[in-house]
């Protein structure tokens, strides 16, 4: 019965909205399943950023590589990728992301919904 209390819950605040959505609960509870479940249900693709004290924002967004042809490109991070692609992204233990990471989620989170890659001078909008 608490499971399909809290899926019901999530799906009311999924559904009519395209906005970041807060699940809090002790670990091994099942957000993150819930998650993948629903996204396969609907189907989204999953993508699951997981945090650490040591994350930093080239995880996230991605970072220059040398090509086949040696020279140098940005390659998009998963949560650039997500965003283009409208999939359905955890940032699993977040609480443990050091304060640059948060910052950098902060613009997207808020009121301008965007997301602004420095090494491209690109903003990203989900």
């Amino acid at each position: 019965p608490q499971t399909i209390l809290n899926l019901r819950n999530v799906s009311r605040a999924a559904a009519p909205h395209r906005y970041p959505i807060l699940l809090q609960g002790p670990t091994s509870a099942g957000k993150t399943s819930l998650v993948e479940w629903m996204a396969a249900s609907t189907g989204h693709r999953f993508v699951r950023i997981n945090n650490h004290a040591h994350t930093d924002v080239q995880e996230y967004l991605g970072g220059f590589v040398t090509d086949e042809e040696g020279r140098l490109a940005f390659q998009e991070g998963p949560l650039v990728k997500a965003l283009r692609n409208g999939d359905w992204l955890v940032l699993d233990e977040l609480n443990l992301a050091p304060s640059e990471v948060l910052e950098m989620l902060n613009r997207l989170l808020d009121d301008n919904r965007e997301l602004f890659i420095a090494d491209t001078q690109e903003i990203v909008k989900p």
